[in-house]
């Protein structure tokens, strides 16, 4: 019996150290910001426009919101003069939530696939329209992904590559 006293210590003692060793580092990425979060502006002659013409302009604004999600404001300048404002607060986790200022769309699911990473499906009403994944370069200054869509019963396809401002 004197044995298995030193041996209930022993698992104890590796136990906390382990949770010691593992609690920083969960409370760290928990509290890390979201790698979307800035000012990202659309570089035109590097994304690839199918059907073209290319947009004009885009720029898209991410802020971070209490409990983990995003605030996003997309400011689009189209091909053909037409300029959209459109916004959503999303908590990442794959729940649609309401679009604004988006004709196309009333309503998106974000998912966050990896701290780099997202998946976007806009939606009109229920069924989806558009459909992107987006990707934070490891240097943190760029984010690119294909969106694609259908408007018109014509097809289109984006790849946006954007700099981070």
């Amino acid at each position: 019996m004197t044995l298995t006293k030193p041996m209930i210590f022993m698992r104890a003692l590796a136990v906390f150290a382990a949770a010691t060793l593992t609690l920083p580092t969960v409370a760290s990425s928990a509290d890390a910001p979201n790698l979307f979060v800035g000012t990202w502006v659309l570089n035109i002659a590097k994304s690839t426009f199918d059907p073209p013409p290319p947009l004009k302009s885009h720029t898209v604004t991410v802020t971070q919101v209490p409990g983990g999600g995003i605030h996003t404001t997309l400011v689009i300048g189209e091909a053909d003069g037409t300029n959209l404002h459109v916004e959503y607060t999303t908590a990442l986790d794959g729940k649609a939530v309401p679009v604004s200022g988006y004709p196309d769309a009333d309503s998106i699911i974000v998912t966050q696939v990896n701290p780099r990473t997202i998946k976007n499906n806009f939606m009109k009403a229920g069924k989806t329209v558009e459909t992107g994944t987006f990707t934070v370069s490891k240097s943190g200054k760029t984010m690119h992904g294909p969106l694609s869509g259908t408007e018109g019963g014509v097809p289109w396809k984006y790849h946006y590559v954007f700099d981070r401002q």
